[in-house]
């Protein structure tokens, strides 16, 4: 009896020392998590980046660039780069935590004196997993996403967001108003236009500028954007980008909440009219 006891005592403190030492290990802790995310991107030829990238900064071995915006608690928003033989090249992660207005974005930077026309007809393929609705804050963008200079530009095509419902005027700043609408890649988009008042943050420090903004309204997290298509349509309402194309770059905008964004492929390419 006395042997059968012990045995089972022992048993015990081993089914305890099991489920403790599970317990323990299996809580990975933030900065934990970070850490390994980190040494995973960098093993792979990318990198982490976070806080403000002071205007937009080259990715080795590609021809894309990132840029990232934070004006609230900038130590908590990273950007995970993937690396350039990754997922497409210019696939990332981004998270942020109270941010105040987070923007992170990852693809081509010109910054060259040519207007849109110069260039062949540019596509983003993409495919992503984010967070759930309401951990972007009060506004909050997912799509393609640059400026132009002569005049200073800033537009957006939205592909999906953080909030609830379909996108309109009254999430978009400026006083934007509606001024058309078109279909392309399978969705009706509807075109608004806005004005930001003087004092708004620029790639060219505060300024007032126009906005404008292609919004899907059927939303997605993957497929193919067609971005020169919107350009084209823009044009066709007197909305004229500048000459000097500065970037087309895949974003991810949270006005204030916790959350985070995942692309599985990301990849920019540029065709010409009529090429497979």
């Amino acid at each position: 009896m006395k042997k059968y006891l012990f045995g089972i005592s022992i048993m015990l403190l081993l089914v305890c020392f099991f489920f403790t030492t599970c317990n323990t290990t299996g809580r990975q802790t933030e900065a934990e998590r970070v850490s390994e995310l980190t040494a995973a991107v960098k093993a792979a030829g990318g990198d982490v980046f976070s806080g403000d990238s002071k205007g937009n900064q080259q990715l080795p071995e590609t021809p894309y660039g990132y840029e990232i915006w934070s004006n609230g608690a900038s130590t908590n928003n990273r950007l995970f780069w993937y690396g350039p033989y990754e997922k497409g090249g210019a696939a990332f992660r981004a998270e942020w935590r109270y941010s105040g207005n987070f923007l992170g974005r990852v693809g081509y930077y010109w910054n060259e004196g040519k207007p849109y026309t110069a260039y062949d007809n540019v596509f983003c393929d993409f495919e992503f997993t984010r967070s759930p609705n309401g951990t972007g804050g009060n506004f909050s963008y997912i799509g393609i996403y640059g400026w132009t200079r002569n005049p200073l530009i800033e537009w957006y095509i939205s592909e999906d967001w953080f909030g609830g419902g379909i996108m309109g005027a009254h999430n978009i700043g400026g006083g934007a108003r509606k001024v058309g609408e078109f279909t392309v890649d399978g969705s009706v988009y509807f075109i608004f236009r806005a004005t930001r008042p003087t004092g708004s943050p620029s790639i060219d420090g505060p300024r007032s500028f126009d906005q404008f903004i292609s919004i899907r309204q059927s939303r997605r997290q993957s497929g193919t954007i067609s971005i020169t298509e919107h350009f084209k349509e823009w044009e066709k309402l007197g909305m004229k980008l500048g000459t000097n194309m500065y970037e087309a770059k895949f974003l991810v905008e949270a006005g204030d909440g916790i959350g985070w964004f995942d692309a599985s492929y990301l990849s920019f390419y540029m065709k010409k009219d009529g090429e497979e």
